[in-house]
């Protein structure tokens, strides 16, 4: 299970830091990097979920509209990224451009996946759902639902 917030810098050549204790969770030397399609940030799956979820999607009628333009999305701009002997991640260009990271980086562990965020969209999004009373009134009724 993926938790915890972790703060990295990129380098000059797109790399970053992966993170220790996410290590010890992925058990592998690669992981896939995608877009979200919720959030300004990427998405880190390990080979074994994004696999699961390609499966899935290839059971699914490619001539719903909504299927197709998420293949286009989110399988077409996925990376599959290997960890460096240093334990760094390259995170290609368009990928960066896409969730605006430049230097410092959060990867936020969300239990089955990573959420890799600039600092400054992390802060401002928090700063953000912090200060919506209503929003988090709403979170806590949903949670509320689920037994959370």
């Amino acid at each position: 299970m993926f938790r915890g917030l972790n703060e990295n810098l990129l380098d000059d050549k797109g790399r970053v830091a992966f993170p220790l204790e996410f290590r010890q969770v992925l058990k592998a030397d690669q992981l896939v990097l995608t877009l979200s399609l919720y959030e300004p940030c990427l998405v880190a799956l390990t080979l074994q979920d994004f696999e699961l979820q390609a499966d899935r999607l290839k059971s699914l009628p490619s001539s719903d509209p909504a299927i197709t333009e998420f293949k286009r999305l989110v399988i077409a701009s996925s990376f599959v990224a290997s960890i460096d002997k240093a334990g760094r991640v390259a995170i290609p260009k368009e990928l960066r451009s896409y969730a605006g990271l430049e230097r410092e980086i959060y990867w936020a562990g969300m239990l089955d996946r990573i959420e890799v965020w600039s600092k400054e969209r992390w802060n401002e999004k928090n700063r953000i759902r912090l200060s919506n009373q209503e929003g988090l009134e709403r979170l806590r009724l949903t949670l509320e639902k689920f037994g959370l």
